[in-house]
C-alpha cells in the first residue's frame, strides 16, 4: 500500500523555488503531499517541459511551461487523474513542436475555444458584471434581447466580423438612429469584455461609424400643462403622484421611483439622493418645493410602513414600468412626443425663464457634486428652492390662463 510522498522527501523550498525534478509516475503523482497553502510544480525529467501543479486542496493538473515569443507561459493540459499522464508527455511534445515550427500554441488555442464559444455563450458572465457595475444594466439586458441577440447571438466569437457589426448598428439606425448608437456602444462593450477575459484577440465591434446625433429640445408648451396636469390626476395611484413629483421637483425618473423615507426630511424640506443611486455618483441634496411636501406627506400616508415611497405592489422592491403608465397619460392627454425626461428640461427651462442662475438651476435639479451641492444648499438653498418654486408656479399658472 502506498504512501504519500511528504514534503519533506523532496527538495528543500530554496531548492524548489528553482525546480523539483522526478522522475513522474502515476503512482508518485497520486503519492505527492499538498502543500499547506498555495501550489508546487513538480517538474518531470522524462520530458522537462512537463509539470505536475499540486494545489493546497490536494488537486493536481498537469501543466506545460515554456517559453513563447521570449515569455514563460505555462498551459495548463488537464487534471490528474482524468488525464493520464503517457497523454500529458504526448501532449508536451506536441505543443514543443508547434513551438518549434514558430506558432504560439496559446493563441492556437484560445482561438480554438473561441470558434466553439459563442457570442450567446458570453452574455450570462457579461450580465453578471453588468449588474456589479451598471445600475442601468436593463436597459442593456433589452438590447441583447430585442437587438443582439436575435441576429448574432449564434455566431462563435471569431466569426464576429465588423461587417457584421456595423450592419447591425445600420439596420436599427434606419428607423432609430439614437438607438443604434446606444446599441453600437453596448455591443462594443460586450466584445471588449470578450477581449478583456481571453476569448477573443480583437474587438471587432470597435469604432463603429455611428449615426449624428442632435440633442433633444422637447419641452412642455403651455397649451399642454393643463392637459397634462390633468390626465395625471385622473391616473391611479401610485402613478398619479409619482408623475407630479417629478413635474414638482424636476428629478430624474430612475430617483423618483427609487426615493426612500430615510432620504427624506420634510420638516426641513431636503430630499437627498444617495450616492448609490445618483448620476453623479455622489449624494445630492435636493431642496422640494411645497406642492412636493405636501404631496409626500399625501404619500406617506399612502405607504405607511413601507421603506420606498413608492412601493412596488409585488415584492418588496420599489415601484417599476413607468413607460406603460405614462403612455396612458400622454392619450389622455392627447399629448404627443413627451417623453417622462422632458419633464426635467421642462422644469429647468422654467427655471431659467424666471431669471434663476445656472448654480441656482444646478442645486435645484441636482445637477452638482457632492462638495459643490452642500455649498450651494447651504448658502443658497432656500434661493434654489423658490427659483424651484416659482418655475413649478409658472408652470402651473400658464396651463390655467391657457384654460
Amino acid at each position: 500500500m502506498s504512501t504519500a510522498l511528504s514534503l519533506s522527501e523532496l527538495p528543500s523550498p530554496s531548492k524548489r523555488t528553482q525546480a523539483t525534478r522526478l522522475k513522474l509516475t502515476e503512482q508518485r503523482i497520486a503519492s505527492l503531499a499538498a502543500p499547506p497553502a498555495g501550489v508546487i510544480y513538480i517538474y518531470d525529467t522524462i520530458t522537462p517541459s512537463l509539470a505536475v501543479r499540486v494545489a493546497s486542496t490536494g488537486q493536481r493538473s498537469f501543466v506545460v511551461v515554456k517559453k513563447i515569443n521570449g515569455t514563460a507561459q505555462r498551459i495548463t493540459l488537464g487534471r490528474y487523474p482524468g488525464l493520464r499522464l503517457d497523454d500529458a508527455r504526448q501532449a508536451t511534445r506536441t505543443i514543443a513542436g508547434e513551438i518549434a515550427k514558430g506558432d504560439d500554441p496559446v493563441a492556437l488555442r484560445k482561438a480554438a475555444r473561441a470558434r466553439k464559444t459563442k457570442l450567446s455563450d458570453l452574455w450570462p458572465s457579461y450580465l453578471s458584471h453588468l449588474k456589479q457595475r451598471n445600475r442601468t444594466w436593463r436597459r442593456d439586458q433589452q438590447r441583447w434581447q430585442t437587438e443582439v441577440s436575435p441576429t448574432l447571438g449564434k455566431k462563435a466569437l471569431v466569426e464576429v466580423t465588423r461587417s457584421d457589426c456595423q450592419a447591425l448598428i445600420d439596420r436599427i439606425g434606419a428607423d432609430r438612429p439614437i438607438a443604434a448608437n446606444r446599441v453600437a456602444a453596448f455591443l462594443s462593450a460586450l466584445l471588449n469584455f470578450a477581449v478583456r477575459s481571453d476569448r477573443l484577440a480583437v474587438n471587432p465591434a470597435r469604432g463603429l461609424v455611428r449615426f449624428q446625433e442632435t440633442s433633444r429640445s422637447r419641452v412642455l408648451k403651455s397649451d399642454e400643462l393643463e392637459s397634462l396636469i390633468k390626465a395625471i390626476e385622473a391616473e391611479r395611484a401610485p402613478w398619479d403622484n409619482v408623475f407630479l413629483i417629478l413635474l414638482f421637483t424636476g428629478a430624474r425618473r430612475g430617483s423618483v421611483v427609487g426615493m426612500r423615507w430615510e432620504d427624506v426630511d420634510l420638516g426641513a424640506a431636503i430630499w437627498t439622493i444617495p450616492a448609490q443611486v445618483a448620476k453623479n455618483k455622489t449624494a445630492t441634496p435636493i431642496p422640494l418645493t411645497q406642492p412636493a411636501v405636501r404631496l409626500l406627506q399625501q404619500q406617506l400616508e399612502r405607504a405607511a410602513g413601507e421603506p420606498w415611497v413608492f412601493p412596488s405592489s409585488i415584492g418588496d422592491g420599489h415601484l417599476v414600468g413607468l413607460p406603460k403608465a405614462w403612455a396612458r397619460v400622454l392619450r389622455r392627454a392627447k399629448i404627443k412626443n413627451l417623453r417622462i425626461h422632458d419633464i426635467r428640461r421642462s422644469v429647468g427651462t422654467a427655471m431659467a425663464r424666471t431669471g434663476a442662475s445656472p448654480h441656482l438651476i444646478a442645486t435645484g435639479l441636482g445637477h452638482r457634486s457632492i462638495a459643490s451641492a452642500r455649498a450651494y444648499v447651504r448658502l443658497a438653498g432656500e434661493e434654489a428652492r423658490q427659483a424651484l418654486s416659482d418655475a413649478v408656479a409658472s408652470l402651473t399658472i400658464a396651463s390655467t390662463r391657457e384654460g
